[in-house]
């Protein structure tokens, strides 16, 4: 049985016509009729009672042609899907990333992704919150992951992880050996935090805040191994998120559980009115799966 068959059969069923059908799928009625006698032969069975000039589907016809009509809907989806991921196959994506997504996650997004997609060039672009937005709406980038989402009127706002704030404190200080602290306990404490334009120290300097108390902050830095760096010396405690920690505890830093379970949502938006290219459409996948998949893990553990 041949795709080109059952095209056939469908098309004859639908116009009720030898003549039509072969008008339709540019053949000639000799070719058309003897590719149904074929079909039939196979099936076992007559598909058509043929009177004339008119033609009528038997019963069996009947019962034949939705299960002929989802093969060739099937075939045509397949075809769809392969020529889409043909699509993939070259261009270039521009996707945007906040700071820490972009040095924590964002190499090894690449790396895995390029292993699929090979011929794919990734541009990674890092920037804040509001300039990623921003780029996002111009069309400068084609999709950015970052905490504050932006407004839903002009924006697409997918949701992809909560991630745990962390207590980040040198193997000397007082709390290192602790498995939880809460913020209360820090009122006294030299703060070293991001810049203002991450989102996450303003998440940080609110939870003080509602707690009771404004945080001291000492130092501030664009760069969170350089905050690293000041909190390794002893120079003050900083609250930063998992990805910018892991695999610190117990080498040259102690990373400590808030009670208050501070968290920041990572979300990938693109503008509502753009339209994607394969790549991009393939890479936001990508990114989207390996990122809630990496939180689940993080939870499990």
């Amino acid at each position: 049985m041949e795709l080109t068959q059952l095209k056939y059969y469908v098309t004859i069923a639908e116009t009720l016509s030898f003549t039509k059908a072969a008008e339709v799928l540019h053949v000639s009625q000799p070719a058309l009729s003897y590719q149904i006698r074929r079909l039939e032969l196979e099936l076992g069975t007559r598909l058509f009672d043929r009177g004339g000039r008119k033609i009528a589907l038997t019963p069996d016809g009947r019962i034949f042609l939705p299960l002929a009509q989802n093969v060739l809907l099937k075939a045509d989806e397949a075809a769809r899907v392969f020529q889409e991921h043909l699509g993939v196959a070259t261009g270039e994506v521009r996707m945007g990333c906040n700071p820490s997504v972009a040095t924590y996650r964002g190499p090894s997004l690449i790396a895995s992704f390029r292993e699929l997609f090979p011929r794919v060039r990734v541009h990674l672009v890092e920037g804040d919150e509001l300039e990623l937005q921003q780029a996002v709406l111009e069309g400068t980038v084609d999709f950015a992951v970052l905490t504050a989402p932006g407004s839903p009127q002009t924006l697409d706002i997918t949701p992809l992880a909560a991630e745990d704030m962390l207590l980040v404190v040198s193997l000397q200080h007082h709390h290192a050996r602790r498995e939880t602290v809460s913020l209360a306990e820090l009122s006294q404490e030299e703060f070293v935090l991001p810049t203002g334009s991450f989102n996450m120290t303003s998440q940080t300097i609110d939870a003080c805040r509602r707690v009771g108390f404004e945080p001291k902050v000492v130092y501030q830095s664009g760069s969170l191994e350089l905050i690293k760096g000041f909190v390794r010396q002893g120079l003050g405690v900083s609250v930063l998120p998992r990805m910018a920690v892991e695999g610190l505890r117990g080498e040259d830093l102690a990373v400590i559980r808030l009670e208050e379970g501070l968290t920041r949502e990572l979300n990938l938006i693109r503008g509502k009115d753009r339209a994607a290219t394969a790549a991009a459409r393939a890479l936001m996948i990508h990114v989207r799966t390996r990122l809630t998949e990496r939180a689940r893990q993080q939870v499990a553990d």
